[in-house]
């Protein structure tokens, strides 16, 4: 082959060898690049490029990736504005301060007259001058009337105004200076005597900073929010603007130009070198009116509950001093609200019982089984009673003195070593990681309940019962002419006291007792 066959080749080759080269750039740009590397770096490029065609291309130098001074002096005019509720928000970081404060401004005269009623003290103040049962009918009136007021637009209103305080707040309190010691390291916190001379930095440093700063700036551009209303809401509670509403609006503008242009987010993609990054917005804002109604429901029930404990509570402790005296019962030894603590530290239920099935178990030991059964021994044994009307006091009696030893083995099995003690000392540790063990416990202390509450009621029931049959005895021995039982003078030779004084006194006691139960199961 000649010279002049050989160089035919090569232009041959040449030619064949253009298109294929023009057509593998083409696809390579229309569908991308098998090196990673190489596709990385083409969509940064096409990213750069984008960023440099907004206007706020001065904020960041994509061919160094660096952060301009530009950028710094836009966090400086921002600080400068808000400055003075950045300080506010630092001084008052209780939010929920706040959410009474936006529900107040909103709410009615006669909202805000109702509303002193639900006042914990208040209600105490009016319990000792007003009979409980009309206090709690009125408290609830209040408490209708004041809910009820919350139509939608009223509830809208505050939800929308919630809303705006809050983006207000986040923007305001996200840390601007901060963000500038970062460019100009002598900055000083809240002094704007002068503009201070920033440097470019490393757009790493702060990359995050804008991260952070995107989620607190974009929510401010939503058209729907009135900012007017929170405006008016903040200068009615500092007699002040604290940021003035002109000054915020040009803030938004700016917010809303950078954000529409997408050069933060373009920004922060070059930097990170993460093409696909997206600004993370935070969750809607939460609703305040319902849970603000619902506590106040709950708290002012709440208010009432307690008081009407402490009233049965107190009530509870004056009749027992009438019937036991000042000394203390201990009747029982397990079932206690002593041993309730570490079933309360678990969120478990607690002797429920406790305090009423004490004074029950003391009570069958000191008056049933002395001076009832020897007012039983005279009256209903030696009685000469008429046909069987002595059956219904003598049945009543003999389940009281029966109960007496059934609520001892009851109290006695919640003992360490009794077959119920022994399970909860068992599975109670358990209890933080077996549901198993807490299921068990928690229908071991209900049963356990559920059958001292049945040793109460059935305790009553027998004292209602011999209590009427009491009365009706000691009627019948003031008669002249008895009915019920005969040889009531016969009987009084069997006593050391007086038999109408001693039939009194232990009709009082039982009386007194079945008040005192009535405390407990009430409820």
């Amino acid at each position: 082959m000649d010279s002049r066959d050989i160089k035919s080749n090569k232009k041959n080759t040449s030619k064949q060898a253009e298109p294929q080269g023009f057509f593998q750039s083409l696809f390579a740009n229309l569908f991308g690049s098998n090196n990673p590397e190489a596709e990385l770096k083409r969509r940064l490029k096409y990213i750069a490029k984008d960023f440099n065609k907004t206007k706020f291309h001065t904020y960041y130098r994509t061919s160094t990736f660096e952060a301009t001074p530009n950028f710094a002096k836009l966090f400086y005019d921002i600080y400068k504005l808000i400055s003075p509720a950045q300080l506010m928000f630092h001084a008052n970081p209780n939010l929920n301060a706040f959410k009474h404060q936006i529900i107040n401004y909103s709410l009615t005269d006669r909202q805000m007259e109702l509303l002193a009623h639900f006042d914990e003290k208040k209600i105490q103040e009016m319990a000792t001058k007003i009979d409980f049962d009309k206090l709690k009918i009125q408290i609830e009136n209040d408490l209708n009337d004041f809910c009820g007021a919350f139509d939608d637009n009223r509830i809208n209103k505050i939800e929308n105004l919630y809303k705006a305080f809050v983006i207000f707040r986040d923007f305001c309190s996200y840390d601007y200076f901060m963000v500038l010691k970062k460019f100009n390291s002598s900055i000083q916190e809240n002094l704007f005597n002068e503009v201070p001379q920033f440097a470019k930095i490393n757009a790493e440093y702060i990359v995050d900073d804008l991260k952070d700063f995107c989620t607190v700036a974009y929510p401010i551009t939503d058209d729907k929010i009135v900012w007017g209303d929170l405006f008016e809401f903040l200068k009615s509670k500092h007699s002040s603007e604290i940021v003035g509403l002109n000054n915020w609006k040009k803030i938004i503008a700016r917010m809303r130009s950078i954000q529409s242009s997408m050069a933060f987010d373009l920004m922060i993609r070059h930097i990170t070198r993460k093409p696909n990054y997206q600004v993370t917005l935070p969750s809607p804002v939460a609703t305040i009116t319902e849970p603000y109604l619902t506590k106040i429901r709950e708290d002012t029930l709440k208010t009432l509950s307690n008081i009407s404990m402490n009233m049965k509570h107190s009530k509870a402790n004056s009749i027992s001093e009438q019937i036991f005296g000042k000394k203390e019962i201990k009747a029982l030894r397990y079932y206690l609200t002593s041993a309730n603590e570490p079933f309360a530290k678990k969120n478990l239920p607690t002797y429920k019982y406790a305090e009423p099935l004490n004074y029950l178990k003391g009570f069958i030991t000191e008056y049933v089984k002395t001076d009832l059964r020897q007012y039983f021994d005279v009256v209903v044994i030696r009685g000469q009673w008429a046909a069987q009307m002595s059956a219904p006091l003598s049945n009543a009696y003999q389940e009281l003195l029966k109960m007496g030893d059934d609520i001892a083995k009851f109290d006695n099995a919640l003992s360490e070593a009794g077959p119920t003690g022994v399970k909860i000392k068992t599975l109670l540790p358990k209890t933080a990681h077996d549901p198993g063990a807490e299921n068990i416990i928690r229908r071991l202390l209900t049963t356990a309940n559920e059958d001292a509450r049945t040793f109460l009621v059935t305790a009553t029931q027998n004292l209602v019962t011999i209590g009427r049959i009491m009365k009706q005895l000691i009627e019948d021995y003031m008669k002249q002419k008895p009915v019920i039982v005969g040889n009531w003078h016969e009987l009084e030779k069997f006593t050391d006291k007086p038999m109408k004084e001693f039939s009194v006194n232990i009709y009082k006691k039982i009386y007194l007792f079945v008040q005192l139960m009535q405390q407990y199961l009430s409820n």
